[in-house]
């Protein structure tokens, strides 16, 4: 049990780093990025996956509960500290609701899975959630981040 929450928290610590590079200006000016907002960024780098790695190995939440602990995570981090513009402006809103909960199940979910060795009975869900994940990423790069 204490294997799978360690490693759960470093497959969520990679996921996070990979995960904010690739949907954010980040990948336009990495320097700027991180010399702009370290040490806030390595908090929630870390802090996002060691708290859902005790919610999920620790307090034992399952599917719902870690999703309920999921949409608290978007609404803190995005809409409190991040104040992401998206979540800000109709209907902009929309699809930042449909991309957070994706892109936020990605971070949320995937390290589960392939902790607790499921990835291969959450295959659609995982490519769905990877191609998500991977369109995002598409369009911060033609359209120059956020």
């Amino acid at each position: 049990m204490r294997k799978r929450g360690v490693l759960y928290f470093l497959i969520g610590v990679a996921l996070w780093f990979l995960v904010d590079f690739t949907t954010t200006y980040a990948i336009k000016d990495p320097v700027k990025y991180y010399c702009t907002y370290m040490p806030v960024i390595l908090i929630f780098y870390m802090g996002c996956p060691f708290i859902f790695s005790l919610l999920i190995y620790k307090f034992k939440f399952r599917s719902i509960r870690l999703f309920i602990a999921m949409i608290i995570e978007i609404i803190t981090v995005e809409i409190l500290f991040t104040k992401n513009p998206l979540f800000f402006s109709f209907p902009n809103v929309i699809l930042a609701i449909v991309a957070a909960i994706s892109l936020y199940s990605f971070l949320t979910f995937l390290p589960k899975w392939i902790a607790d060795k499921e990835l291969k009975n959450k295959k659609v869900l995982a490519i769905t959630l990877t191609a998500i994940w991977s369109i995002i990423t598409l369009i911060t790069i033609f359209e120059g981040g956020t």
